[in-house]
């Protein structure tokens, strides 16, 4: 039944100007559109479950935007711009009786979208006259003007959604409340975009670019990376708006900006130089290989070393320090002298061990030095 209602309805508007007879038109169609509004509410208080009720409710403004497609598609354009008002009106009328049976993700006919530009024309007309004069900042102020404009348009390659064109009336009219004559014009109007889910790709690029502007500032690396960070952390921190965009089938204003600094702060990290890329000056030692490894040799058997991989060690040494006569020690080399340690080299290393013990004697014992001495003199004069 309800269906046969919208079939009368789009046969009714399809004759209109044709029949030479409008008025009785009108009455018809006054007559049709009330039997399936009642329709309609009877329907919505019956007890059909939610789910059900929100699928019949689509499928009839998917009825309504096939009229309207199909009449707008017409060689008539006089007989379009005729019943278009007649198609708004049954729109006007579900959306406003029954907004939560409202499929606002659906494509909205571009006459609905013409006379919502026409509605708010008063606001927009304020506003674009209110940024002309702000205290923000050039850059900003041309992207705004730009942005609200193309809000304004009636763009026939594309077609807007109900939800996108109830959010633009809805940041044309937050905009209005804006203080934008402050010390703090420019973070106001930013902040607002970005928590209200302005997901305009020119407004991303003005955010990217004001970012790198700012980054400038800094020279090392580590700051930038910081100063990144920071306003990702920023940026994360606005609320997100759910459901609500310019444009519902891009991420949001938030996704897209937090992605883009994550991928900024990865570049910069790699710009820090590699702990391993760092020349670190080898330590001259005044002893050759072969003294080298006997202390070693000492030290490991000592159990001073808190690892039992004699190749981690030989490495190391290898790695930070140079002998009296080679500035490149290979870890070979300590290992083959390790193991073919001979009296020599053990007298060379004992000899510089002992003076060693003396110095320590001499600076932390100096009692018993003392005390040594004097009992060697004495010794020597019996």
């Amino acid at each position: 039944m309800l269906k046969d209602e919208l079939h009368d309805i789009e046969k009714l508007l399809s004759t209109w100007g044709n029949s030479g007879n409008d008025i009785v038109i009108e009455s018809t169609f006054q007559s049709k559109s009330q039997r399936l509004f009642a329709a309609w509410k009877m329907i919505a208080f019956s007890e059909i479950s939610d789910k059900s009720l929100r699928r019949y409710f689509y499928y009839q403004l998917e009825g309504i935007l096939k009229i309207s497609d199909t009449l707008f598609n017409m060689a008539d354009i006089e007989l379009s711009k005729k019943t278009s008002g007649h198609i708004i009106f049954l729109l006007d009328h579900l959306k406003q009786y029954f907004p939560g049976y409202f499929n606002n993700d659906a494509m909205a006919p571009i006459a609905y979208h013409q006379r919502s530009v026409e509605k708010w024309s008063t606001d927009f007309q304020l506003l674009k006259s209110k940024l002309k004069k702000a205290q923000i900042s050039s850059e900003l102020k041309t992207s705004a003007c730009k942005w609200i404009e193309e809000l304004n348009e009636i763009n026939y390659s594309r077609r807007y959604s109900f939800r996108e064109i109830s959010y633009s009336k809805y940041i044309i009219e937050q905009m209005l409340l804006i203080d934008t004559f402050s010390d703090k014009a420019d973070n106001n109007l930013i902040s607002f975009l970005t928590s209200a889910n302005f997901n305009h790709l020119a407004f991303l690029v003005y955010r990217q670019n004001k970012i790198r502007k700012e980054l400038e500032a800094f020279i090392s690396c580590e700051d930038k990376i910081n100063y990144l960070a920071n306003q990702k952390a920023i940026v994360l921190s606005f609320p997100e708006m759910k459901n609500l965009a310019f444009n519902t089938s891009w991420p949001s204003i938030k996704s897209m900006l937090a992605d883009w600094l994550k991928e900024e702060i990865l570049l910069a990290e790699k710009s820090l130089p590699k702990i391993s890329d760092v020349v670190v000056p080898k330590i001259p030692l005044e002893l050759s290989v072969a003294h080298l490894s006997c202390l070693i040799r000492l030290l490991f058997e000592e159990s001073v070393f808190a690892t039992q991989n004699l190749q981690s060690i030989f490495k190391c040494f290898a790695g930070y320090f140079q002998s009296k006569r080679q500035a490149v020690i290979s870890p070979g080399s300590l290992s083959k002298e390790f193991y073919s340690i001979d009296q020599h080299t053990a007298a060379r290393v004992r000899d510089l061990l002992q003076r060693m013990v003396q110095r320590i004697n001499r600076n932390f014992f100096p009692m018993a030095v003392a005390i040594n001495a004097t009992i060697l003199s004495y010794l020597s004069m019996r």
